[in-house]
């Protein structure tokens, strides 16, 4: 029996304490990374590593849907934060790409196990709103972390906090097993077939079209989200010399900003009808944020009492659409494939989308460590989604049906009269 209301909750939040997990890195670099000996800066590298992890795992992912279940593969998404948030607790740097590999894993099954369960739950009418609110718990947890763990590294100290996080994962965990009958969906294609599919798998998206161009925009997508959600802090607190709350409780409201704006865009692709087009939209627009808040950071003097408005403005415009892309993507690669197939192709196209979230932070935050100024690094990052719009436009427009040829109205006459 359908259950889209539970089903909904439960997978925002796995969703949302994932991202949470996630973000944890760079929300903590700042104060956390001299302690361990490194710059903080090089939180790129645990971005890329953590995101090379997610490619691997998404791409397999629609053979854990098969053989796992897809409530049990967002139990392992849990697990796997679990893990990551624990050894990260015992405050060793040796540890550090261990527990990039771990939350990592666990964040690359996590939409295409998600998209399973909603896929059978949600009405079919209104499955683009569901994925957008679902996505939702990525900023949903980032914001958390921005509020949450500054807050916990005050009062408890960093290794607490972490462990406080491992924590909140084993309890969803337990959860989801206990609702694990009454969520998961029917499995109609055999674990050997899902396999045999899989090896194929990123050879039939690279082949179709649309497929193609809307993995590539979810690479240039991925790019502007995380060069945008893995630097913020750092900008505000190093570059322009704000106080680590404030920093964090900026990245904090943009999120809760970001929350808005996929569940509208979701909206939108489900009652236009072309969540494709929107998705382009918002590709051009990521653009134009990016270059206003390269901007803002170039003009705003450092130092806590200058004037914040531009900065705030241009990470608010960032937030509604370098965050806000997801749901909607997820809306539009629905209409694409059918029901079985999405898990298989949500693993795939998100094994291009990882790729741009470990490609974008690694060469950010190598620009920046040779020395190139925030404006430029923002500025160069804004080609690649307003390169990623126009390939996607062109890509619709040309799989769009041709318009029905309009018949003259003598020719409608005629055929009444012979009626």
């Amino acid at each position: 029996m359908p259950r889209p209301l539970l089903a909904l909750a439960a997978m925002l939040l796995v969703q949302t304490l994932v991202a949470l997990a996630s973000a944890a890195a760079p929300v903590l670099a700042p104060a956390v990374a001299p302690e361990l000996g490194f710059a903080p800066e090089r939180v790129g590298v645990y971005a890329a590593v953590s995101y090379l992890c997610a490619m691997l795992t998404g791409l397999r992912s629609g053979t854990g849907v098969a053989r796992l279940g897809a409530v049990r593969l967002n139990q392992a998404a849990l697990l796997g934060c679990l893990a990551g948030a624990g050894l990260a607790a015992l405050g060793s740097g040796d540890l550090i790409l261990v527990v990039a590999a771990l939350v990592g894993a666990g964040y690359g099954v996590v939409n295409p196990a998600a998209a399973a369960v909603l896929a059978h739950h949600a009405p079919a009418r209104s499955r683009g709103l569901y994925f957008s609110i679902k996505q939702s718990g990525v900023p949903l947890g980032v914001g958390l972390a921005g509020l949450l763990l500054p807050a916990g590294l005050a009062v408890l100290g960093w290794r607490t906090t972490l462990a406080c996080l491992a924590a909140a994962c084993l309890v969803a965990l337990l959860v989801l097993a206990g609702l694990r009958a009454r969520l998961e969906p029917p499995r109609t294609v055999p674990p050997g077939q899902q396999e045999e599919r899989a090896r194929a798998l990123l050879a039939r998206v690279w082949r179709a079209p649309v497929l193609r161009a809307m993995s590539l925009a979810s690479v240039a997508f991925a790019v502007s989200q995380q060069v945008y959600v893995t630097f913020l802090v750092a900008m505000l607190h190093l570059h322009l010399q704000w106080s680590l709350a404030a920093a964090a409780g900026v990245l904090a409201l943009s999120q809760a900003l970001s929350v808005a704006a996929r569940i509208a865009l979701g909206a939108l692709g489900d009652s236009t009808g072309k969540p494709g087009l929107v998705l382009a939209g918002v590709g051009a627009a990521m653009a134009l944020a990016l270059v206003l808040l390269g901007v803002a950071a170039a003009f705003t003097p450092p130092g806590p009492d200058a004037s914040r408005l531009a900065v705030m403005g241009a990470s608010l415009a960032c937030a509604a659409t370098a965050m806000g892309w997801n749901g909607v993507f997820f809306g539009a690669l629905a209409r694409q494939v059918s029901q079985d197939d999405l898990p298989r192709v949500a693993g795939a196209t998100q094994f291009f989308t990882f790729g741009g979230g470990m490609l974008g932070p690694l060469a950010f935050g190598e620009a920046l460590r040779l020395g190139a100024p925030y404006a430029a690094c923002y500025a160069a990052a804004a080609l690649v989604p307003a390169a990623a719009a126009v390939v996607l436009a062109r890509a619709l427009r040309a799989a769009a049906p041709p318009p029905r040829p309009s018949v003259p109205r003598e020719v409608h006459q005629r055929e009444d009269v012979q009626a």
